[in-house]
């Protein structure tokens, strides 16, 4: 055979090759980088490798649903259990939030989510309370190519407090070793409405379960109704914003969109002075309070002593996320600093021994009954004198304290809170902080406390 043959036979296979349609991916993306279909991760969106079946529902600007009744216009963020994106309702002549969940999330947890926020519906109608939580308009199934598509809309909002936080002027321009905090009359108010929004969900036997930043939302102007369509559509023009989506083996993929957009939040129709709002936004780890989950997930760091140890829960898990919350806000760092080990059950042993070893310094000494239930305390303390060792048992390395809550609070608060209100405040984080959770107290308790309301 001659070279030019030969090359034309390999041009020819290859040709086969990328025209021939890919095998469908298998329901759990790969663990091995070289078995991934895209060339890389885009780490400002979502994982292109969760386009598959039972995961996201591929979506590009301009896609309508529920016959045609909303239309995409912009991405508005995500989360390992959907998308979510500003849509305009032909109906209702408005704007809405289209939260569209991954498949296999549409078959365990987004039933849940819709019976409670439907719950929560008919409730609100006599409880004013029900405004600090996001309003649900309409839901449907929508079939695609990776399955059946729990679709929650919502009301459009505006950014998180985990993003909004960053693009405040107090915190601009910012370096390496800038406080990222908010300011203190800010934060208050933030504090209030979330707990404002738990007292609402408690008192109606519902656990949030994932109270953090990222799920409480700032609220959108009043006449966002009005604003052109033309001014919220993705902004294409800013760099980087659209990211094309390629196959490693030059396919036309039948599971992912062609691009993927990075979330444009509507910071710019956020009210930040007296017309600000917050609400609680992201009902899918939430559970009845009297049918508690056996497992449950929640940001690591904001892991109340129960959630650790395995034992009951209940709204307490909520408060004491909001007693984190607290402190990281004002100070600009989180209070616990847990780093998740992936090593398997080894791994996730260290990360839990950590966290308690934490609570310990930080908050208070742990209780007999909290080392009697950790299954590895003589590892850390000594079993006579219930003292922490000063050296590891088994690695016989010493032991560096962490720093008391005062200490901590006391390096990152900014300037306007006094060494009086810095005490104040700090004495309010471990009333919240209790490591029983029958001692906690509720939202309703909290927002009586003389320091939300100066």
């Amino acid at each position: 055979m001659s070279i030019c043959q030969r090359r034309s036979t390999k041009e020819s296979e290859s040709s086969r090759a990328e025209s021939s349609p890919p095998p469908t991916p298998e329901p759990e993306a790969p663990q091995n980088r070289r078995k991934w279909r895209f060339g890389g991760e885009a780490s400002v969106c979502e994982w292109a490798e969760m386009y598959r079946p039972g995961g996201y529902h591929p979506v590009d600007l301009g896609d309508k649903f529920r016959n045609g009744r909303y239309t995409v216009i912009r991405k508005l963020g995500n989360g390992s259990y959907s998308t979510v994106w500003l849509a305009v309702d032909s109906n209702e002549k408005r704007y809405v939030a289209l939260k569209i969940m991954t498949a296999k999330a549409t078959e365990s947890v987004a039933d849940t989510e819709l019976r409670m926020i439907r719950f929560l519906s008919h409730k609100a109608e006599t409880d004013s309370r029900s405004q600090y939580i996001v309003t649900l308009f309409d839901a449907f199934i929508h079939e695609g190519p990776n399955g059946k598509h729990r679709c929650l809309v919502c009301e459009p909002m505006g950014p998180s407090a985990e993003l909004l936080v960053r693009n405040l002027p107090e915190n601009l321009p910012r370096y390496a070793w800038t406080i990222v905090r908010y300011p203190k009359g800010m934060a208050k108010r933030i504090f209030v409405h979330a707990l404002y929004g738990l007292a609402f969900l408690h008192e109606n036997n519902i656990v949030h379960g994932d109270v953090q930043a990222g799920n409480l939302l700032f609220s959108l102007n009043d006449n966002i109704t009005n604003v052109e369509e033309k001014k919220l559509r993705q902004d294409k023009t800013i760099p980087s914003t659209v990211l094309p989506l390629r196959r490693r083996d030059g396919k036309t993929d039948m599971w992912a969109p062609k691009n993927l957009y990075v979330e444009q939040t509507l910071q710019n129709y956020t009210p930040l002075g007296p017309d600000m709002k917050v609400k609680i936004s992201d009902l899918g780890a939430a559970f009845w309070a009297d049918s508690p989950p056996s497992e449950h997930r929640s940001p690591i760091a904001l892991r109340a002593p129960e959630l650790i140890l395995g034992k009951p829960l209940g709204p307490p898990i909520d408060i004491w996320a909001f007693g984190c919350l607290v402190f990281e806000f004002l100070a600009g760092k989180p209070l616990f600093l847990v780093i998740h080990d992936s090593h398997g059950q080894r791994g996730q042993n260290q990360t839990d021994d950590d966290h308690l070893l934490q609570f310990n310094d930080i908050i208070r000494k742990l209780p007999d009954d909290i080392l009697d239930e950790w299954p590895r305390a003589t590892k850390w303390f000594d079993p006579a004198t219930r003292q922490p060792r000063k050296k590891s048992r088994i690695h016989q390395k010493p032991l560096c304290p962490y720093d008391p809550l005062e200490v901590m609070f006391a390096q990152g608060k900014a300037d306007e809170i006094d060494d009086a209100e810095a005490a104040v405040i700090c004495s309010l984080i471990r009333q919240i902080l209790v490591y029983s959770p029958e001692e906690r107290p509720s939202a309703t308790e909290l927002l009586k406390h003389p320091w939300f309301s100066e």
